[in-house]
């Protein structure tokens, strides 16, 4: 591969992750980190990209946010993997908070539980309930973003004020040691109003969005109660995000306990 196509690849994939180590891109390139570090020096010199110690960030704070559409066939295997395992820490006749993202949508089809009440701030997570479940729906209001389909603002935020969630699973464009990011501030607020509603709060990230982070932290990984993964994920990063909160990549079984939840 030239040099100059490697650096556009460089700037490709930092379209699509605001940070990334050069471990990271010499494993997604297929050459030495070495490599890696004088391409990512030579375009940092160029003003193209912002070099940080072991790693590399876009040089603008926000270029573009990925719409659902554009994720929509990412990672799909692993996405349904963690709607089962969802699905076994849900008991029947809970409240549950889903929030947007493609990673909740290819779950929902795995979530089997009896007499739910499901809130989200999502269109396509609604419409996906609305045609496929008999569960009572709650569709938050607000102002509606296109990017993501999901409503969001101080209305979105508001109507969980009264609101007592049992479990509220939060999506995430990354996760970057304690920090769980999204692309705007605004999307972490809607969230943020689910998980302070919520008995348990969850996040959940399939293993490619982990070291890797957005512009915004919305909350901390320690304030969550699991964080919600795939197989896939290796036994160092299970190992280091464990130091954070606890990790779940098998479904646990049929009779789980919500009081041996909170840890």
């Amino acid at each position: 591969m030239l040099k100059k196509e490697r650096q556009e690849r460089i700037l490709t994939l930092l379209e699509e992750d605001f940070f990334l180590t050069n471990t990271e891109i010499a494993n997604k390139l297929g050459v030495s980190e070495m490599t890696i570090r004088r391409d990512v020096t030579e375009l940092a010199n160029n003003q193209k990209v912002k070099k940080l110690y072991g790693g590399v960030e876009r040089k603008e704070p926000y270029n573009r946010e990925l719409s659902t559409q554009e994720k929509i066939d990412t990672n799909v295997e692993e996405k349904k993997y963690i709607g089962q395992i969802m699905n076994s820490i849900i008991q029947d006749h809970s409240t549950i908070y889903v929030g947007a993202g493609t990673t909740i949508l290819y779950a929902l089809p795995f979530i089997q539980k009896k007499n739910l009440f499901v809130i989200t701030n999502s269109l396509i997570a609604f419409n996906y309930l609305k045609n496929h479940t008999q569960y009572r729906i709650l569709l938050t209001g607000g102002e509606f973003s296109p990017v993501t389909e999901e409503f969001i603002g101080e209305v979105a935020e508001r109507s969980f004020e009264r609101l007592n969630v049992d479990i509220s699973f939060a999506a995430t464009n990354g996760i970057f040691e304690n920090n769980v990011t999204t692309a705007q501030f605004i999307e972490g607020g809607i969230q943020n109003a689910a998980l302070n509603a919520a008995k348990i709060k969850c996040v959940v990230a399939d293993y490619s969005k982990l070291n890797k982070s957005d512009i915004y932290t919305f909350r901390n990984l320690s304030e969550f109660d699991y964080l919600i993964t795939d197989n896939k994920i290796s036994d160092e990063d299970f190992n280091h995000y464990s130091k954070y909160t606890k990790l779940l990549k098998e479904p646990k079984n049929d009779h789980y306990d919500y009081d041996e939840s909170i840890h």
